[in-house]
């Protein structure tokens, strides 16, 4: 480009001066909206993340009955956990009659639970349990839970974001994941309102069609939100015949299927298939043995959520993966946990563990990559 040196008029400074102030203008104005809107989720917060157990126990109990003390969780710390699940059922907090005002028993448990984390250095997530399934189809349902999950967001603003995690809901059973999508977009703006800086954990659908309940399949099938400062999360029990065999609850055919191995061909489960009288049972455990369940295979159809993530440009967590430890054969349930934590950690996917276990239980904790409590 030529430059050539002519004289500045006074009405040709005047314009420039005022390009360059509204040029800064400009630049403060960007600069401040985006400021208020939510970042994208920190490194930190990812690291709080990556290793975690659930406490189940408070599902089924009051958090009035200190099961999880200070001792329990400086032990999970010692183990390398980074940070636990919190159920939080929604019946302990919402109020129907009034969804906007959080019902007050055991609010002074819950802030003291979240404070002792933070003490201990573990993180929190926070995850309503036991919604209704008219949440997907009433919108005046819908408007309760945005109600409620402003205010429950805005009581937990006071908290650490470093620590503390805010979860939308543990797995939706809408028809579709496009169904739960359309909820979910509501309660993400719902709980942004009440905690700007706080990190969302986004839930996927427990099913990806009426008739595939598989969380691994549809959590590529959900909505990315507008919101950056969010964790998509799934579930993972794949595959179920083995994670869940001699289950009472569910699906009722779990409970005829015992001593089924993992890895699994058609010769290994010749035996246990033999003993078994209930025909769907007998089926689901031959088609199991069909698919040749092993390390691969969970790298396979975990390779494509960490693809997704990608692609997509976010960051995802299976916050519940397991198998039932009292159920499962020994070594098979060492070997499954083994290769699902270490294929979850080789994609860089945070995980948490579902079934309670013994911290003392030195080869169960190894196959978790933990530090083993002694004695």
């Amino acid at each position: 480009m030529k430059y050539t040196n002519r004289p500045c008029s006074r009405s040709r400074f005047i314009r420039f001066g005022l390009l360059v102030l509204s040029s800064g203008l400009t630049t403060m104005i960007c600069d401040r909206l985006q400021a208020a809107q939510p970042t994208i989720v920190k490194t930190s917060r990812l690291q709080t993340l990556a290793k975690g157990f659930n406490l189940a126990h408070w599902q089924r109990h009051s958090l009035l009955d200190g099961y999880y003390t200070e001792a329990k969780l400086q032990q999970y710390k010692h183990l390398g956990l980074t940070y636990t699940r919190l159920p939080v059922v929604l019946s302990t907090f919402f109020n129907d009659n009034n969804p906007g005002v959080l019902k007050t028993d055991s609010l002074a448990a819950l802030d003291a639970i979240v404070r002792l984390h933070v003490k201990t250095g573990l993180g929190i997530i926070l995850s309503p349990f036991d919604h209704p399934k008219s949440l997907y189809s009433d919108p005046a349902v819908l408007a309760k839970f945005v109600a409620f999950f402003k205010a429950f967001a805005t009581h937990m603003n006071r908290t650490d974001p470093e620590k503390v995690f805010l979860e939308v809901m543990n797995e939706p059973n809408a028809e579709t994941p496009q169904a739960w999508d359309r909820v979910q977009t509501e309660l993400v703006k719902a709980i942004r309102l009440g905690a700007p800086h706080h990190t969302i954990i986004a839930s996927s659908n427990v099913s990806a069609t009426t008739n595939d309940w598989n969380n691994a399949r549809s959590l590529p099938m959900t909505r990315i939100v507008a919101d950056k400062n969010v964790v998509y999360n799934f579930h993972f029990y794949e595959p179920f015949v083995f994670t869940h065999q001699g289950a009472s609850w569910g699906w009722r055919a779990t409970q005829f299927m015992k001593n089924i191995p993992y890895p699994a061909t058609l010769a290994t489960i010749t035996l246990p298939l033999s003993k078994i009288q209930d025909t769907e049972a007998k089926n689901a455990v031959e088609h199991y043995a069909q698919q040749q369940w092993d390390r691969d295979k969970i790298i396979t159809l975990l390779s494509l959520i960490a693809n997704w993530a990608r692609t997509n440009n976010v960051a995802v967590i299976c916050n519940e993966f397991g198998a039932i430890p009292w159920t499962v054969p020994r070594g098979s349930l060492l070997r499954y946990l083994k290769d699902v934590r270490q294929v979850l950690e080789s994609l860089e996917i945070g995980w948490g563990q579902w079934f309670e276990l013994d911290v003392h239980d030195a080869e169960v904790m190894q196959a978790l990559g933990l530090k083993p409590i002694r004695h």
